[in-house]
């Protein structure tokens, strides 16, 4: 368990460091300078990878910096600094996706969302909405009010995947929990069946490109048995569904 926090606290300090890279990067773009801050986030990242090997052995191929040898902003071109910022930026997600697969952290947390997403979205929907759109609206202002941001923390109809020809494009995806998250609404008699045949076929689909794929269900009050509608469909640890009432 206290390892399992440790860790979770180095993957905190990894995203921590990735949206400060993102952000130094989306603030400025017309910046010839713009990648001039390279070597603080190499200070950054080697201080995080140390902190890393000192709970787990990493084996992925990340590299340690040695600072010494990497010569300042002054004594570079852009062409360098932005080759130095995209080398941090790439060992650092491979850092990232390494501690989440050794600890379990990415299906924690993906399990985290569907849980708050389950116990609040009730009370984000005050009308009967007519359509999914609506209902992935009031997800949208959740993740929002929990602090998340869209391109950063999740994505929205995003992250296309075809497969046989078929394009499909989830609701939402959360890439740092490697997880996909559809939103479907039962507002009439008979559209169960149909909810069922579309989430069989995004599970086909979207399990070739993400880890985890999840179901919301929003129902009107045309579900009865929510347990077997759920059993029929968890068919692992990596596909999950919830219902919520309104």
């Amino acid at each position: 368990m206290v390892k399992e926090i440790k860790l979770k606290e180095i993957r905190d300090q990894c995203i921590a460091l990735q949206k400060a890279m993102d952000a130094s990067r989306n603030s400025r773009k017309d910046d010839v300078w713009l990648h001039s801050s390279f070597k603080i986030f190499m200070r950054k990242y080697n201080e995080i990878l140390i902190k890393a090997r000192e709970i787990i052995d990493i084996n992925a191929p990340v590299d340690m910096y040695n600072l010494e040898k990497v010569p300042s902003a002054f004594d570079t071109v852009t062409i360098q600094q932005r080759m130095y910022f995209d080398d941090v930026y790439s060992n650092l997600l491979i850092l990232k996706s390494f501690i989440e697969a050794s600890g379990g952290l990415a299906q924690v947390e993906a399990d985290n969302i569907l849980n708050f997403l389950k116990a609040n979205l009730r009370k984000a929907i005050y009308d009967i909405p007519p359509n999914e759109k609506s209902v992935q609206n009031g997800i949208e202002s959740l993740l929002i009010g929990k602090g998340k941001q869209k391109g950063i923390d999740y994505d929205r109809e995003t992250g296309r995947v075809k497969i046989a020809g078929k394009e499909s494009v989830p609701d939402f995806v959360f890439r740092n929990e490697n997880m996909v998250l559809e939103i479907k609404i039962c507002n009439r008699q008979g559209k169960l069946a149909e909810i069922i045949d579309e989430m069989n076929a995004d599970i086909i689909a979207y399990s070739t490109e993400y880890e985890s794929i999840y179901f919301l269900i929003y129902d009107i009050g045309f579900i009865r048995d929510e347990d077997e509608v759920i059993k029929g469909l968890q068919r692992s640890e990596k596909i999950k569904c919830c219902i919520v009432k309104h």
